[in-house]
């Protein structure tokens, strides 16, 4: 139970308490899930046992010179372990209530990044919600999510929409929940991580609530797109599928959730938006704001 003391940073669909004020979740103030999550920040390693030996590797992103970035451990009874060189460790526990962060030697930026890129979408995963590897903003109302492959411009675009009117909600990442079928989409972290041309974070002001899905949008960039932006009906439905966050997490129930997840995404305009490298991200938000508005 979080005391009075604690800080409180609704994020992901989780309500993240922690005794530390984090930059990446400063300014993340939406109301309140339900879904409590008790944040530890172990600097100086008071959490001293030790990560069962036995654990099983469910995970793992390759890095450079074959080191592994991160990898993920998962334990029946300890529950989950995300480490990485650069990102310290990170355990969560098994019923999801409990996260031990251990920063060790990592570098705030690094270590805080990793934290809501990677730790808190896998522990909204673990609490029944599903996580997709998108932008989004929130548009007349409703969520405008962004999918793409890295370096698509997702952010740069949901940046742009927000200069035309739009809010922020989610960078890379986004957390979606089921109810009353219908798919509500949760503000993340009020961060964006921008490259120009080094990456830094920057603030940005985000939604206070969830909002019901508007629309789907599949980003794509590249030489053999048109010079201006072609917005038109996504036909290849397999596109929302492959925006799944984590395949990782199987507990019987993943598989069906997914599923109904992307079949409540597929009711409603689901589009790709094709534009080449030297299209101007206003130019592009704008065309997406216009195809957004025209009755169906």
């Amino acid at each position: 139970m979080a005391s009075a003391a604690m800080i409180r940073a609704t994020a992901f669909g989780l309500d993240i308490w922690s005794d530390e004020q984090l930059a990446v979740l400063e300014g993340a103030r939406a109301a309140q899930t339900g879904r409590s999550l008790d944040l530890t920040i172990d600097r100086y390693g008071f959490a001293a046992r030790e990560w069962p030996a036995g654990s099983a590797l469910i995970g793992r992103r390759p890095g450079p010179a074959g080191r592994d970035e991160f990898t993920i451990h998962a334990d029946e009874q300890a529950g989950w372990r995300l480490r990485g060189g650069n990102y310290g460790e990170h355990w969560l526990s098994a019923d999801g209530l409990r996260l031990i962060c251990k920063p060790a030697r990592a570098n705030v930026q690094d270590w805080q990044r990793f934290l809501v890129a990677q730790v808190l979408p896998f522990a909204a995963a673990v609490k029944g919600l599903e996580v997709m590897h998108a932008s989004a903003v929130v548009l007349d109302g409703g969520a405008v999510v962004l999918l793409g492959a890295s370096g698509a411009g997702k952010t740069t675009l949901a940046l742009a929409l927000c200069e035309l009117g739009a809010s922020f909600l989610a960078d890379d990442v986004l957390a979606l929940a089921t109810e009353n079928g219908r798919l509500w989409a949760h503000p993340g972290s009020p961060v964006a991580v921008v490259k120009d041309p080094a990456e830094h974070l920057i603030g940005v002001p985000g939604a206070r609530r969830a909002v019901p899905l508007r629309a789907v949008v599949a980003l794509e960039r590249g030489p053999g797109a048109p010079r201006r932006p072609a917005i038109a009906p996504l036909r290849e439905a397999r596109r929302l599928l492959a925006g799944t966050f984590n395949l990782m997490l199987r507990d019987g129930q993943r598989g069906s959730r997914l599923l109904e997840v992307c079949a409540l995404a597929a009711r409603g305009p689901v589009l790709q938006a094709r534009a080449h490298p030297d299209c101007a991200a206003p130019e592009l938000a704008q065309a997406l704001i216009a195809r957004l508005r025209r009755a169906p």
